[in-house]
């Protein structure tokens, strides 16, 4: 008990520091701001889940005493809550797994709960925010959205004069173009981020346990992804209202189908990872995929509609039993 409170005392003490320095450094030590879920992971995922809370806990303290109340408070809800939340759901998941004899690999639909998990935070966020605006009188989500993308258009604007370049016409529909992507999507979009760099870190994580330690941590595939119908209802449903509604209730929409889109990606990523497999070109096949997600929203929004198909007709399902056939 002791030896676990003091790991979970230095857990959530590196977790603050990588923090501190990220907000304090020059740009590249804002890096470390990402890795700040990091060690609460490696703690949560190595089976200690409850003093993952403890040390986040710890660390929200320290932070709440050396920085301002408002950091302690993102820091919890970013990073404490979703790391407890995600390692305990993981940690027994992979105990129910192996009571049944599956070692410590998941089931396809345990693998779906904790990409759909992953989802929830940035969706109760954008919940709050939506109706903090609601009950505000003066002044509403997208004119706060609207204004605070005309304050960035108008300094790159400025950073383009200051380096004598001219901006044509092609430039103006681009920023115009940029700005509605702010105005309609910015709270999706900082969500699927944040989505993206806890995956990243769950990853790491379960590398680091597996590398370095003797545990079994969590075997987490794309391959095995199973989505809860509520995801797949929920975007449908979101998709369907902002497609007949504007204002504030159009807005949510979008911005809720568009994070809720995330583990269906997720899946429909699973299906190109089943489906090269046995092609001997996995690898090469993969990189081309990823690359092509991060330059096309189009790829992106193929993959969505992968996933949707296969949680109707169960591609992967079909994709396994192939293999177990040849």
């Amino acid at each position: 008990m002791r030896n676990n409170l003091l790991l979970a005392l230095g857990t959530g003490l590196l977790s603050a520091v990588l923090l501190m320095i990220a907000a304090s450094g020059p740009l590249m030590g804002t890096l470390l701001a990402y890795l700040t879920p990091l060690p609460l992971l490696i703690l949560g995922l190595s089976g200690k889940n409850y003093f993952a809370g403890v040390a986040g806990a710890l660390a929200a303290l320290l932070l709440f005493g050396l920085t301002t109340p408002m950091v302690a408070v993102i820091y919890f809800f970013l990073v404490v809550l979703p790391v407890t939340l995600f390692c305990d759901s993981a940690t027994q998941m992979q105990r129910h797994a192996s009571y049944h004899g599956a070692k410590a690999d998941l089931s396809s639909a345990s693998v779906g709960r904790l990409c759909a998990l992953i989802s929830v935070t940035p969706v109760l966020l954008l919940t709050i925010l939506f109706l903090y605006f609601w009950f505000q009188q003066n002044e509403n989500t997208q004119a706060v959205l609207s204004k605070t993308a005309d304050s960035i258009m108008v300094t790159y604007q400025n950073a383009l004069i200051e380096k004598n370049i001219a901006i044509s016409p092609e430039v103006g529909k681009q920023l115009v173009l940029i700005k509605n992507t702010l105005v309609n999507t910015a709270p999706a979009l900082i969500g699927i981020f944040w989505m993206t760099l806890f995956l990243i870190n769950a990853m790491i994580a379960r590398h680091v346990l597996k590398r370095f330690t003797q545990t079994s941590p969590v075997a987490f595939k794309l391959s095995q992804i199973k989505l809860p119908h509520w995801v797949i209802i929920t975007f449908i449903s979101s998709g369907l209202i902002a497609a007949v509604s504007d204002g504030e209730l159009g807005l949510y929409s979008i911005n809720l189908a568009a994070i809720i889109a995330f583990p269906i990606l997720l899946s429909g990523l699973g299906v190109i990872h089943l489906a090269t497999e046995k092609t001997g070109y996995k690898k090469t096949i993969l990189f081309s995929v990823y690359t092509i997600i991060l330059i096309s929203r189009w790829a992106a929004l193929m993959l969505v509609f992968i996933g949707m198909i296969d949680h109707f007709i169960k591609i992967k399902a079909k994709i396994e039993s192939r293999a177990a056939k040849l």
